[in-house]
């Protein structure tokens, strides 16, 4: 039930995330979701740090944002598609460090669901964003 619960609520969450992001217009809309990647990141190593989390964790942590930061960087001035997988590939990280993995020790059980299901609403708003950028390019040339 808990489950249930936490994957319907992450992708309620990200559902908000999505309508305000296509309100800021197509550039704005990529930055709000590269941010939200960093803030994903960000939110495991706060959760590593205020639950006790070794050095060595936090370290694997801290790569995390480094990567996903780097996804989100690429994104914004390449290709968003890396955005795009960024955010898919954050279900990963979800799954197999927080789910059953040495970083469920500090996470808490629910979370790991809930951002999953967040991840990968937005990994598709991103795709859905792509297309609607190809379509217009397509009707304006």
């Amino acid at each position: 039930m808990i489950k249930m619960l936490a994957l319907l609520t992450g992708a309620i969450l990200s559902l908000i995330l999505v309508r305000l992001a296509r309100r800021k217009g197509t550039e704005a809309e990529r930055r709000l979701y590269a941010v939200g990647l960093i803030a994903a990141a960000l939110i495991y190593f706060a959760f590593g740090l205020v639950g006790g989390a070794s050095a060595r964790w936090l370290a694997l942590e801290g790569l995390g944002v480094f990567i996903y930061g780097a996804m989100a960087w690429a994104g914004l001035r390449w290709r968003s598609s890396l955005l795009a997988i960024g955010w898919a590939a954050h279900v990963a990280w979800d799954v197999l460090l927080h789910l059953n993995g040495a970083g469920a020790v500090y996470t808490p059980h629910w979370y790991p669901w809930l951002c999953a299901s967040f991840d990968l609403v937005v990994a598709g708003a991103v795709l859905a964003l792509i297309r609607r950028e190809a379509s217009e390019v397509r009707t304006t040339t």
